[in-house]
C-alpha cells in the first residue's frame, strides 16, 4: 500500500510539473518588436497525450499565439487541421488559404515552437524555432486562424478559457 501511494504521489507531481511548462515564450525576433504581455497558457491534450503548449501574448495592436508542440507533425496535418477549423467555425471560404499556409506552415518536430502574429488590420506573420516563414495579408485570415482557439465555439474551451486568462487549465 505504501508503494502504491508513492506511485500515485509521483505521478501527481510528474502532472504538476507537466502543467508548469504550458507557458511557450516569443523568440527574440518578435519579443523585441512590441512591449508584449502574456494573457494565459494552457495545454492541448487528446485523452492522455499532450500534443502542444500553448500562450497567448497581447501588445498594443497586436495578438501573438506560440505553440511548443509535443510531438512530431507535418506541414499537411497542420494545414488540414487549420482549414478543417476554420470551416466548422464558420468561413465557407477557408480553402483559399491552404496553399499559403502549406508554404508557412514547415513540418514539426517535438519541442518545437511555431508563433503566428496578428497585428490589427493586418494579416498574420509566422515564426517557426524564430525564424520567419512566411505572412497571409488579410485580416480575415487572421481573425479566422486565432478563432480556432479564442472563438467561444472553438473544439477546445478549456484551452480557450487559460490562453484568455479567464482559468487555470
Amino acid at each position: 500500500m505504501k508503494r502504491l501511494a508513492t506511485v500515485v504521489l509521483g505521478l501527481m507531481i510528474g502532472l504538476v510539473a507537466l502543467g508548469v511548462r504550458a507557458q511557450v515564450p516569443l523568440p527574440p525576433a518578435v519579443a523585441g518588436t512590441a512591449a508584449w504581455q502574456l494573457v494565459g497558457s494552457g495545454q492541448m491534450r487528446w485523452f492522455a497525450f499532450r500534443l502542444y503548449d500553448a500562450s497567448l501574448w497581447q501588445a498594443p495592436g497586436a495578438q501573438a499565439l506560440a505553440i511548443r508542440y509535443a510531438r512530431a507533425v507535418s506541414s499537411d496535418t497542420l494545414t488540414e487541421a487549420s482549414i478543417d477549423e476554420m470551416g466548422r467555425l464558420g468561413d465557407p471560404d477557408a480553402e483559399r488559404w491552404r496553399a499559403a499556409l502549406m508554404r508557412h506552415f514547415p513540418d514539426v518536430a517535438a519541442d518545437d515552437i511555431i508563433v503566428a502574429v496578428r497585428r490589427e488590420a493586418a494579416g498574420v506573420r509566422f515564426y517557426h524555432q524564430g525564424r520567419p516563414t512566411g505572412v497571409i495579408d488579410d485580416p480575415a485570415f487572421g481573425e479566422r486562424f486565432f478563432g480556432i482557439w479564442l472563438d467561444a465555439r472553438t473544439r477546445e474551451p478549456a484551452l480557450r478559457a487559460a490562453l484568455l486568462g479567464e482559468a487555470a487549465q
